[in-house]
């Protein structure tokens, strides 16, 4: 996991200072290490970089927290698979498909990305909370009138 400015960066690491991770595939917002995939990415596409390329200056660190939650596939296995999506393009999505679902994918078969969850609940609540101000504005209101 590369921590960036704002979000967190995946990426598996397969051997020799290389890392396979989901990139922009258009060459624009995503592309470069340092600028995140946005919301209105639509393609991405699967690269093998070195770790130093991807994750330029910032921090990175092994993640293996959902260990805990999922099996994990044998080394050779996830090695073998990150490897066959190399090159392939794949349809973006920042809540269903995003890096660290991807790397989850590679890693335990299965998509999971604890930032969108996070950014679900997040855009839940701030839902929630427009939507009770704007009842409470309302009752103002319609107290006022009568």
């Amino acid at each position: 996991m590369i921590s960036r400015i704002g979000y967190q960066h995946w990426a598996i690491y397969v051997g020799d200072g290389y890392v396979v991770h989901l990139t922009s595939a258009d060459g624009g917002i995503g592309s470069s290490p340092s600028i995140p995939l946005s919301a209105n990415t639509k393609k991405a596409v699967v690269k093998k970089e070195k770790l130093s390329k991807v994750a330029e200056k910032n921090n990175w660190k092994v993640n293996n927290e959902k260990d805990r939650k999922y099996k994990v596939r044998p080394v050779s296995e996830i090695l073998r698979i990150a490897n066959q999506y190399v090159g392939v393009e794949i349809d973006y999505n920042v809540v269903t498909m995003n890096c660290e679902h991807f790397a989850a994918i590679l890693r335990y078969g299965q998509p999971d990305s604890g930032q969108a969850e996070v950014g679900l609940r997040a855009t839940f609540a701030a839902t929630v909370a427009v939507a009770t101000g704007a009842s409470l504005v309302a009752a103002a209101i319609i107290g006022k009138r009568h």
